[in-house]
């Protein structure tokens, strides 16, 4: 057993790690491929309930959970259904209330409410919530097990006293300023950082300083961005590694709005000349 969990626990897997809403991941299939080139005997289970690759609770939602066989060794792990606000997702539709602010005469003001809906989920959402669930739980072999370290800590309470107490560092755009300082004189940056900033616990202050919200992209409206911008790529013979590089993503679907249409102009001019 130990000789398992030093051996996996010793692979490099800072080369296969994307990020996503500020959290990381593994890709599934490399993780088990690692496994298998070392451990070929190994095996996985997807659990079951009445023939169901899932657990479902009408109030909590959705859970999966794996089962991992490595030698003598087993381990299990579970994961919740999330969507990527990290809001459970249920058998329908449902929606949640967020204030709505505004700056008015250097005053932050509530000028109401804004709805927010969770889509219910689908054997896709169920589907790579299964596969995450085998990633984690080979983690527990040892296998990219720091991706996961402080996950269980218990965070510390933010209040609205030391969110407006946080200061930007000397490497930022804007050192040693407060949200609200920025806020006044560069809420894009603010937008920017709710949509493509990797530090949670910023995004947290933001929204609770200024109501801020991330950018919500309806599917439909980002297929259409994407396919443009994948057309124009081709089209100008762009190397979209570099593109996607230039942006800080590892995957086109990372991109926010803000920088799908920078890049589409920018492509549409290099067309015009």
């Amino acid at each position: 057993m130990k000789e398992i969990y030093e051996k996996l626990r010793a692979l490099n897997v800072s080369g296969h790690v994307e990020q996503k809403n500020g959290l990381n991941y593994l890709s599934w299939a490399w993780a088990w491929d690692e496994v298998m080139k070392t451990y070929p005997e190994a095996t996985y289970e997807i659990e079951r309930f009445d023939n169901k690759p899932y657990l479902y609770d009408a109030i909590t939602g959705y859970m999966v959970f794996t089962k991992v066989k490595i030698g003598e060794m087993e381990r299990e792990m579970w994961l919740p259904v999330m969507d990527n606000n990290n809001n459970a997702m249920l058998d329908h539709k449902y929606t949640y209330t967020v204030n709505k602010y505004e700056w008015k005469n250097k005053v932050r003001t509530k000028v109401g409410e804004e709805i927010k809906t969770v889509e219910p989920a689908t054997m896709f959402d169920i589907n790579k919530t299964i596969m995450r669930c085998l990633v984690k739980n080979l983690a527990m072999f040892g296998l990219g097990l720091a991706l996961y370290s402080g996950e269980d800590l218990p965070e510390e309470e933010l209040t609205e006293d030391k969110a407006k107490a946080f200061k930007f560092g000397e490497k930022s755009k804007y050192p040693n300023k407060t949200i609200l300082e920025v806020a006044k004189e560069d809420s894009k940056y603010l937008q920017w950082w709710l949509d493509s900033g990797k530090d949670d616990k910023l995004k947290q202050m933001i929204m609770m300083l200024t109501g801020m919200q991330p950018t919500q992209l309806k599917p439909e409206e980002e297929l259409m961005l994407l396919a443009k911008l994948q057309k124009l790529v081709a089209q100008t013979k762009t190397d979209y590694d570099n593109l996607k590089k230039h942006y800080g993503v590892k995957n086109d679907v990372d991109l926010t709005k803000e920088q799908l249409t920078e890049a589409i102009s920018v492509l549409e001019q290099k067309v015009k000349k």
